[in-house]
């Protein structure tokens, strides 16, 4: 498969890394220390097209280029990895109202989000379930003459508070179960719809998560994007989502790596010796340069696979794999800088925190692999967790 980029998409790489490079770096530790929603950068971001990159021109946007956009996340999050992860949330939604909205819908939405004027969030998670969230949602919508009638909780939503358009899921049939669960457009400050508190994190912690409360939030009939919108989420989850997380991944191993190789050309060690002149430390910087490589290649590969993609195996391959080897590449850069690595005098500690998150925000990495053995093994992937039916007649 050839990798090629594309005189633009070279350009482009080059403009978000300087960006990256001279203003999101310079104040990462402070998004990181105050746990605040890096608006500056978002704003930035939005001005230089960043959040248009899967859109199409009708719409504001300049691609759609998943194959660019994943290569944005991974420079940005090379600087932060809590100012690449609102990307993937504003962008998730605007793709689903690409696909399913309306035009008055995509109209009125798409090019707000386009520009960063209006940022998306998806509300899924509940403090009922995680992971298996189509099987225990709880957030109910009830049809009322014009409106839903939305009421429930959710929880670790991204951007909580700080976006302005939610694409929140609840029920709408309860006897169709997963099939049962539509998407609704809620926008912050309609009656009904509360915040709760913020999250104080380990890691990702620019990435601001809230919980949302809808208590007979009226939201009209013209808000719905979908019913039994599953199927689509979780295709968007594992060819874009996944991917996502994974250029994020590969944006944090890729400075954790780069960290360490500077620091033990630098470090002095015994008889003049620098840490880097031990074999230990050669085998080291080799197996973390080897990890960072496989997990950009996984990324680019589902990056470059042509739209509808049929296969949803390399995206969630690549968001496993690289999730995994940058929290595999941060720790072994914190183990390299020894006790300095421990303190937050370097940024090797914040990248290794970072990495952790990405363990376990969207499908948790048990979820990630059992998905992928499914997908293999030809069995259905939105069965409840844990052991999964035969289909009928041994298929």
């Amino acid at each position: 498969m050839d990798f090629e980029l594309s005189e633009e998409q070279r350009m482009l790489k080059k403009m978000v890394k300087d960006f990256a490079e001279n203003e999101i770096a310079p104040i990462a530790a402070e998004i990181d220390k105050s746990g605040e929603f890096p608006w500056d950068c978002m704003k930035r971001i939005g001005e230089l097209g960043l959040l248009s990159l899967l859109l199409p021109p009708a719409f504001g946007g300049t691609g759609p280029d998943k194959l660019s956009f994943l290569m944005a996340l991974e420079e940005i999050s090379a600087a932060s990895a809590s100012v690449a992860v609102p990307l993937i949330c504003n962008s998730g939604v605007s793709r689903q109202i690409l696909e399913h909205g309306s035009e008055e819908q995509k109209t009125e939405y798409l090019p707000a989000m386009a520009s960063g004027e209006r940022l998306g969030s998806c509300a899924i998670t509940e403090p009922s379930g995680g992971a298996n969230w189509p099987f225990t949602i709880q957030t109910t919508a009830r049809l009322e003459a014009d409106s839903y009638v939305l009421n429930g909780t959710k929880c670790f939503t991204s951007s909580g508070g700080e976006a302005e358009l939610y694409l929140v899921m609840a029920r709408t049939d309860l006897e169709k179960g997963p099939m049962g669960i539509s998407g609704l457009i809620v926008e912050k400050g309609t009656p009904g719809f509360s915040f709760g508190r913020k999250e104080e994190k380990l890691g990702l912690r620019g990435d601001v998560s809230r919980e949302l409360f809808f208590e007979d939030c009226r939201v009209p009939t013209a808000n719905l994007l979908c019913e039994g919108i599953l199927p689509s989420v979780s295709r968007e989850v594992a060819t874009l989502g996944m991917p996502g997380l994974g250029a994020i991944a590969v944006g944090l191993a890729q400075a954790a790596l780069e960290a360490a190789t500077q620091y033990v050309k630098e470090r002095p060690v015994a008889s003049g010796q620098m840490l880097a002149n031990f074999d230990g430390v050669q085998c080291a910087i080799a197996e973390m340069a080897i990890m960072v490589e496989a997990s950009r290649l996984l990324v680019l590969r589902a990056g470059a696979m042509t739209e509808p993609v049929a296969d949803l195996t390399p995206g969630a391959m690549a968001g496993a794999f690289a999730c995994g080897a940058a929290l595999e590449v941060t720790s072994n850069a914190l183990q390299l800088f020894g006790a300095y690595g421990y303190t937050t005098d370097f940024p090797v500690e914040r990248y290794f925190r970072d990495a952790r998150g990405l363990m376990i925000v969207s499908w948790p990495m048990e979820v990630r692999k059992l998905v992928i053995g499914r997908l293999k093994l030809g069995l259905p992937t939105l069965a409840p967790l844990g052991p999964t039916p035969p289909r009928p007649g041994g298929a």
